[in-house]
């Protein structure tokens, strides 16, 4: 419970705290079936996800990268993959949690980047402050290709904050790299003379944070490791925010559900 509390209190001071699986089983298990998957399309054999640049271009790249994700969303993969977190999710939102439908996939290649969207808060896109974000690495990453996340700006007025013009990250409103989480109408932060701080990632961490919080990646810097990685978002059920408004990755399903909920549920499913 301590260790919990301790997490509480980074989350609530900084906007995000960083938290290992319990159990590593299901990440581990999520990446082997992902590097099977891209081995099979690519026909290469000891195939590994950081090494994926080396095998890929650009078309190859965007053709692979909506296939994983079609795959990873139809599976929903990400409901087991964190389940090593549900004690600490249960902790901080009860027993009645909601998770996206379809997660974001990102595949960063290295010095590439047209891969990456620029440092950005979720807020500014629509996502509530009562949802958290949980950034998941399918593999290990060093400080030059891992995500950056400026603490604290969860507290920025978001009237006040400069943005940079971002014409190359500019995509169709519902087309598949809109669906693959590229926005169509990009809000690019100006990061300059801002603290960054930047996590090195051990294989079954993560980090848990506030839409609210400036993050991202303008390129992955590293010359030897591809970033793959999912978000999804978790919310309470009975958040103040529309769970059934429609859009393509916004929709959620029940994740975790509490006793109560479940006896309510059933008896107002026989009582309509």
């Amino acid at each position: 419970m301590k260790k919990f509390r301790d997490l509480e209190k980074q989350l609530s001071v900084n906007g995000y705290c960083i938290i290992s699986f319990d159990n590593k089983r299901e990440i581990n298990k999520l990446s082997r079936m992902i590097e099977n998957k891209i081995s099979s399309l690519l026909k290469i054999k000891n195939f590994k996800l950081s090494k994926y640049h080396k095998y890929v271009d650009d078309e190859k790249h965007q053709n692979i990268q909506w296939e994983i994700a079609n795959f990873f969303w139809k599976n929903k993969l990400h409901h087991k993959a964190i389940f090593g977190a549900i004690d600490f999710l249960k902790y901080i939102f009860g027993g009645d949690i909601l998770i996206q439908k379809k997660p974001f996939l990102r595949i960063a290649r290295p010095q590439e980047k047209k891969d990456n969207i620029g440092f950005h808060k979720d807020t500014l896109y629509g996502q509530s402050p009562y949802e958290l974000s949980i950034h998941v690495p399918m593999v290990s990453l060093d400080k030059k290709s891992c995500l950056k996340f400026v603490p604290r700006s969860f507290l920025l007025d978001e009237k006040k904050i400069n943005f940079i013009k971002n014409k190359a990250n500019i995509h169709k409103r519902g087309s598949k790299k809109h669906k693959l989480g590229f926005p169509y109408n990009p809000k690019s932060i100006d990061i300059k003379n801002k603290k960054l701080d930047n996590f090195p990632f051990k294989f079954g961490e993560a980090i848990i944070f506030t839409p609210a919080l400036i993050h991202g990646q303008e390129i992955n810097k590293s010359n030897n490791i591809t970033r793959f990685s999912f978000d999804t978002r978790i919310t309470g059920l009975h958040s103040p925010i529309n769970h059934d408004e429609k859009s393509f990755n916004g929709n959620y399903d029940i994740y975790s559900e509490g006793p109560v909920e479940s006896l309510a549920r059933r008896y107002l499913q026989k009582n309509k």
